[in-house]
């Protein structure tokens, strides 16, 4: 993947709009478009069909690139690329509605999973969850499988830029905005536990899986699963208050 080659590509399409350029430019682009859509594997939607989604953003991205802006076309595309896979997640997530009672359940499942982490000052197992609610373990694992399904993560929806919260902490400083963002998760990061803070790191900066998140923290799956999502609720709580 050369960033050189995907950008002289792109603007020799843009200056010249051939089929033969577009195909070049794509064919250039191609590693960027599939490394962007591997980012978000494990939701549930196949990789062959967030490489489509990845590839026709990127087609739509070629067509509507403009390099008297000055920008470079791998600065233009990531983010375009980006919003539109997460779009896609996103609709697809709605299209999944959780029954009413099922979703009764969750609400009810999250205030008894706070109440265990405070005693406990550890994620809970399925069984000490199932325990404190009356249920049986297999419910509990229902309802966090409907869930799963269901939801895509408020904090790792896009800003204007297509961009998610913590993609801000990887970016260069351009601006003022850019540097509030960044300085308002940094101090939203700063009221997180320690076992918080690590998740946070391998999930979201070292990108790794839920599964190999659990591994490297011991834990179960679903323990990092129910974490991560109370996490991130409890960071837009803080954001939305600085």
């Amino acid at each position: 993947m050369n960033a050189d080659t995907i950008h002289n590509t792109a603007l020799a399409y843009a200056l010249d709009p051939t089929p033969e350029k577009m195909e070049a430019a794509v064919e250039a682009a191609l590693p960027l478009c599939y490394a962007i859509a591997a980012r978000f594997t494990g939701r549930g939607i196949d990789l062959e069909d967030l490489r489509q989604v990845a590839s026709m953003a990127l087609v739509n991205a070629l067509k509507g690139f403009d390099p008297h802006r000055g920008l470079r076309f791998t600065t233009y595309v990531t983010p375009t690329i980006t919003g539109t896979v997460r779009n896609y997640i996103r609709d697809r997530a709605q299209i999944v509605r959780t029954p009413r009672g099922l979703r009764e359940q969750g609400m009810q499942m999250d205030r008894a999973l706070e109440r265990l982490v405070q005693t406990l000052r550890r994620e809970p197992t399925a069984e000490e969850l199932a325990n404190h609610l009356g249920w049986t373990v297999e419910q509990v694992l229902t309802v966090h499988a409907s869930r799963e399904k269901a939801q895509v993560s408020s904090l790792d929806a896009q800003d204007d830029e297509g961009m998610r919260f913590f993609d801000h902490l990887g970016r260069d400083e351009k601006g003022y905005e850019d540097f509030e963002v960044r300085q308002d998760l940094l101090k939203a990061l700063g009221t997180l536990s320690q076992d918080e803070r690590e998740l946070i790191k391998l999930r979201f900066q070292e990108q790794l899986s839920q599964q190999a998140t659990a591994k490297r923290m011991r834990l179960t799956q679903m323990q990092v699963s129910r974490m991560e999502r109370r996490v991130l609720r409890a960071l837009k709580n803080v954001m939305q208050s600085v």
